[in-house]
């Protein structure tokens, strides 16, 4: 056993040490310049942030929101996630704002939350009345129906799907502004919002289609044609040899990507084609007819999809060659490689293409001060200036349309990081409700009849997990470590920190919220300091080293 742990304790940093040579020896490239791409929302002051999120969130009023307000509200602001109530805006503070997040607010709003309201009846009706084009319709009513079936577990509320007229929630997918008032802000920041049980937009949840939904671990592709019609790409997979981590067009000569939906295709041989214009549109009253390029609209000839006619943002395309006699359309299926942000209204990366005189065959952060990584959507971004961000792992449709249909049954924010009504979006994989979840809907509604309670005289049995209270309970914690000049004290899923012993540690917090690669519980941890770096050793055998935004 003590062989094998030091064998271990050295694997880390000699692995360390081998990441570091290799990133010294590509240090050695001049550096790219940073320019201001077309289209680029430019980042907020810390100030500009500050008095932006303190009257969203915590009612701060913005024309008088001056520096002894800001203090004070900002106080309250970090009382309620459990930081140092310092009133100043510390990197910590401002780290905190600047992650994704519900955009109801987290005190009381009687816009969204007046006087406590709930369902007065408990067989609620929603309606789906938008998709993403993220996910295939499939995979979207699934999402949603788990977020349901997330709360009608512990209560009696029971859900059902209607397909027409008025239902009790209303659920969409919008950019920017679209039509209650409070608009969204683009990629990230702002990701949803929700309104209380009532009438009229009561209980309505909508979506910002500005992200990336997928199912939190990165795009999900489902397949059309091939021989495995409606199954899923499995990334990565292999082919001739070598891993490919999304839709390739290699072995074809047409030019349609596809995947493997199995690990290895040439030993399964099963595969099928991503989603793409050529193949196939969605919605519209083309009943999923392929694009026809090219086509008329209005006078002018279009060889793609194009977003004209349309102040939603979503690409469109005609089915047949005139759109002007025929007045057939469908919208694009977004492909493998479709771009979010940007100015190219989701077209896919072109791979590959040139910036500032240099060719590259994937995304690349060249020219960014922020780490994005990005691509161009034409061959050449010097000549077109045609760009977007590359696809991440995405925001979990199901977690949070999960939380936002907990709003829509009437709760408010919690302040247990632990909890699913926690503001902040955090991915979990095996994802349970709280106690702090469950007590706030059955406060609301009582438990469901299905529960298995004991009928002795003994306490109700907590259902969900707790999240710890280190001051409350003897915590035997997975590792401590100094990181960055403060001290980290890891459990399970969560962390507690402290610039000082001597100082009660702040928290819980979430691992996810600093290190979300990292699995939900660790061995130990210790810090490079020369190298600035963390590393990471976790139960599933694997380590995990970290330098900044940069991951291993």
């Amino acid at each position: 056993m003590e062989a094998r742990a030091a064998r271990g304790a050295l694997a880390g940093p000699l692995r360390a040490l081998c990441i570091l040579s290799c990133l010294l020896g590509r240090a050695a490239t001049a550096p790219s310049p940073i320019i201001k791409f077309p289209g680029d929302v430019a980042p907020k002051t810390d100030k500009e942030l500050a008095v932006q999120y303190l009257n969203t969130f915590y009612g701060c009023p913005k024309e008088s929101c001056n520096l002894f307000v800001l203090k004070d509200t900002l106080k309250k602001m970090q009382k309620f996630f459990g930081l140092p109530q310092t009133g100043e805006l510390d990197q910590s503070t401002i780290e905190t704002m600047r992650k994704p997040r519900c955009g109801n607010p987290d005190v009381a709003n009687y816009n969204f939350f007046p006087r406590k309201p709930k369902w007065d009846k408990n067989q609620i009706s929603y309606r789906i009345i938008g998709y993403t084009p993220d996910l295939d319709p499939e995979t979207v009513d699934d999402a949603f129906a788990r977020a349901f079936r997330v709360w009608s577990d512990v209560t009696p509320l029971r859900f059902s799907r209607i397909h027409d007229g008025e239902a009790d929630i209303m659920i969409n997918f919008g950019r920017w502004e679209h039509g209650d008032g409070y608009p969204f802000d683009g990629k990230d920041g702002l990701l949803a919002h929700a309104f209380a049980p009532g009438t009229g937009v009561g209980g309505d949840s909508h979506f910002d289609d500005d992200e990336l939904w997928t199912l939190g671990e990165g795009q999900v592709v489902r397949v059309k044609y091939g021989n495995a019609d409606g199954e899923y790409c499995k990334f990565p997979f292999l082919f001739n040899g070598k891993e490919y981590t999304s839709c390739t067009d290699t072995g074809r000569s047409d030019g349609f990507l596809w995947c493997s939906t199995t690990y290895n295709f040439e030993k399964d041989g099963k595969y099928g084609f991503c989603p793409h214009e050529a193949l196939f549109t969605m919605g519209g009253n083309a009943d999923g007819q392929p694009c026809k390029f090219p086509f008329r609209f209005q006078g002018t000839s279009y060889d793609g999809c194009t977003t004209e006619g349309r102040t939603d943002g979503y690409r469109w395309c005609g089915t047949t060659e005139d759109y002007d006699r025929d007045k057939k359309y469908g919208f694009c299926p977004e492909t493998a490689m479709s771009t979010v942000g940007g100015n190219s209204e989701g077209s896919p990366c072109v791979f590959p293409f040139t910036f500032l005189g240099n060719k590259y065959e994937s995304c690349t952060s060249a020219g960014r001060s922020d780490g994005k990584m990005w691509c161009a959507t034409t061959a050449s971004y010097d000549d077109d200036r045609k760009w977007g961000f590359c696809p991440d792992q995405g925001y979990s449709l199901f977690l949070v349309a999960a939380h936002e249909f907990g709003h829509a049954m009437g709760l408010e924010h919690s302040e247990d990081p632990g909890a699913l009504m926690a503001p902040i979006y955090t991915y979990t994989k095996n994802f349970r409700l709280s106690h702090d979840d469950i007590k706030g809907i059955q406060e609301l509604y009582g438990a469901s009849p299905d529960t298995d309670t004991d009928a002795g005289t003994g306490p109700t049995p907590t259902l969900g997990p707790v999240t710890p209270e280190i001051c409350k309970q003897d915590i035997v914690f997975d590792g401590i470590a100094q990181i960055r000049g403060e001290i980290f004290f890891f459990k399970d899923r969560f962390i507690w920190r402290t610039v000082t012993p001597r100082d009660k540690p702040m928290g819980p917090l979430l691992v996810a919220t600093f290190w979300p690669e990292l699995p939900e519980k660790i061995d130990a941890v210790y810090e490079a300091p020369q190298e600035e770096k963390a590393v990471f050793f976790a139960e599933n055998k694997k380590t995990y080293i970290f330098a900044g935004d940069k991951f291993w």
